[in-house]
């Protein structure tokens, strides 16, 4: 089988999908991969890493499509790629449908097979090819939100962990997930004053038990999150509906009652973002100011530490990617693998993802219905 991945070109992205160690297992395997020219540079990985590894490089984003039977991408395929999906390779990705009705349109109209990185879900409802990159988004919101509290970047002045005799700052994280959770301790790492906005009551009793005591873990409701909002020197949104688009739970008006130079972090951004004052933006161009609120929404932050991210990145979704190329038809890996199965957005043009499909009002056909 041949395994494609190409140059990302989203801004600011600096991953690739696989690293030249995966590439090296493939090739023992006995498959052939093929790999668009420079692909691994930001991530500190050449050409000849991949070439020693037994890939082969090609200088076409094109023929990088054409030729591939399975496509490993890291974010979901910019407006350059759209020719490429009329019923081209199957793709292997991260997509969040649910956010880009343009995409789903064409994945349909072009008769594609899409399978969503966060998607891909275990028994127990693990996503453990999200799970990294929540990790790494949810640390990176809290530095990025440290660094814009500076005075030269507009933000209020607020060291977060404080001084001698002086008031700690106050970091507000919506949501107790894995982004939260890592959002909240690198937080409370720095000294800030951490409150966790959590609705599960089963989620909030495995928080209390394993966070430290000084991260303050409150139910999510209308009152908390008014009341949390309003004193947040730091507001970092990390709010997942898996393979929906993200609710905006913090208002306008919720927005307004901060104090100005404050900073919102909306992680959740990739999926339409849990603010309502949230747009998304890139790492060229990463803040904007409403309400005299700083806005960070980058919608791949991951991708600002690529070396870092793609070993994370490749090494989780590498078991998966074993489990899509064991077998020629696809049909017969899908009833097999549970776990990709559920990962299936899109099925030879036909939406597989009920949640996608009512964003859009597009059919909706399950994925058992298909195979």
């Amino acid at each position: 089988m041949i395994i494609g991945t190409p140059k990302e070109i989203k801004l600011g992205e600096g991953r690739v999908s696989l690293t030249p160690y995966n590439v090296e297992e493939l090739i023992h395997l006995g498959h052939e991969v093929i790999i668009e020219d420079n692909a691994g540079n930001n991530a500190g990985f050449t050409n000849d890493q991949y070439i020693e590894a037994g890939a082969k490089i090609y200088d076409s984003k094109k023929k990088i499509y054409t030729d591939s039977d399975i496509l490993v991408k890291v974010k979901e395929p910019v407006l350059e790629e759209l020719n490429y999906f009329n019923q081209g390779p199957i793709l292997f990705s991260f997509l969040h449908l649910s956010a880009v009705r343009e995409l789903t349109n064409i994945f349909m109209k072009g008769k594609a097979t899409a399978i969503a990185f966060e998607s891909v879900e275990l028994d127990n409802g693990h996503l453990p090819i999200l799970i990294p990159m929540s990790e790494i988004a949810g640390r990176m919101a809290l530095i990025k939100g440290a660094n814009l509290l500076t005075f030269h970047n507009k933000g209020k002045g607020v060291l977060l962990g404080g001084t001698a005799g002086t008031y700690k700052g106050n970091v507000v994280v919506l949501g107790g997930g894995t982004a939260g959770l890592n959002a909240a301790m690198a937080g409370y790492g720095l000294g800030a004053h951490v409150i966790i906005l959590e609705r599960n009551i089963e989620r909030i009793r495995y928080l209390k038990e394993t966070l430290p005591t000084g991260i303050d873990i409150r139910m999510s409701n209308i009152r908390n999150i008014r009341e949390s909002v309003k004193h947040a020197d730091i507001l970092i949104g990390t709010v997942l509906i898996p393979n929906a688009k993200a609710p905006r739970i913090v208002s306008k008006e919720m927005v307004k009652s901060m104090k100005p130079g404050s900073v919102i972090a909306d992680v959740s951004i990739d999926q339409g973002g849990c603010i309502e004052t949230s747009r998304p933006t890139t790492h060229e161009d990463p803040i904007y100011i409403e309400e005299d609120i700083i806005h960070y929404c980058v919608t791949n932050m991951p991708g600002a530490y690529p070396r870092t991210a793609t070993e994370a990145l490749s090494e989780s979704l590498f078991p998966y990617l074993l489990n899509l190329i064991s077998d020629e038809d696809i049909i017969n890996i899908l009833k097999n693998y549970p776990p990709l199965r559920r990962g299936v957005n899109v099925f030879r043009g036909n939406i597989t993802i009920k949640e996608i499909a009512d964003t859009f009002n597009f059919p909706y056909s399950p994925i058992e219905d298909l195979i």
